[in-house]
């Protein structure tokens, strides 16, 4: 009896599940420390620190709703299915059917370019597709399956992995870049015990930024 090891490997789709856990958790400390501890009281001093805390609010805000926005839909975008008994169409096939030259030349460019059949699937394979020992399917224009997001990165939901990285990076180097007067401070203000939890909240937010 033959035994197919690859299936062993959707198992690590639980992982993936974690790591989303994960992501909530960094996600809800770096929001506690930039807007509850820091910059949201400000927000009742008036003056000019009112009126940069509410700048700072207002773009974290913006930007974490891109994040998170752009995070679900690659996280539940289908990334792109065969469907089945696909097969590549000859140039002479797409004649018969009575489409345009283009799509003929087309279909047999395709052909003659790749493609083959997943012994996986037990379909046929387009070019440029890969089976997911993970997912135990095959994707269009498959790059990779990312655990972060429990699904694989293909030619259906590769626009908004790119957003994601984006939103992400602006939003962790805003973190940074607010948070990094409280990370100064953070050993002079861990002395007194009474800010030493408010302190403690900062220094996660921070060290948790990629």
């Amino acid at each position: 009896m033959e035994i197919n090891v690859f299936k062993f490997c959707s198992g690590l789709r639980v992982l993936g599940y974690v790591m989303i856990l994960l992501v909530a958790a960094i996600v809800g400390v770096s929001y506690y420390a930039v807007v509850s501890l820091t910059y949201g009281p400000l927000l009742l001093r008036g003056g000019f620190d009112s009126f940069l805390s509410f700048i700072i609010v207002i773009i974290f805000h913006v930007l974490l709703v891109l994040l998170l926005w752009s995070y679900i839909r690659v996280v539940l975008k289908d990334p792109g299915s065969v469907p089945e008994n696909w097969r590549a169409v000859s140039g002479e096939e797409s004649l018969e059917v009575g489409t345009s030259l283009a799509a003929a030349e087309d279909g047999f460019e395709r052909r003659s370019r790749g493609g083959g059949y997943c012994i996986h699937c037990q379909n046929g394979k387009p070019p440029r597709c890969h089976h997911c020992s993970i997912c135990q399917r095959c994707v269009l224009k498959m790059d990779h399956h990312c655990v972060w997001v429990v699904n694989c990165v293909g030619a259906c939901n590769y626009k908004f992995f790119l957003l994601f990285l984006l939103y992400t990076f602006l939003e962790t180097t805003m973190v940074t870049i607010v948070l990094l007067p409280s990370f100064i401070n953070f050993f002079g203000e861990a002395k007194n015990h009474s800010s030493a939890a408010k302190s403690a909240i900062i220094f996660l937010a921070f060290d948790s930024v990629p």
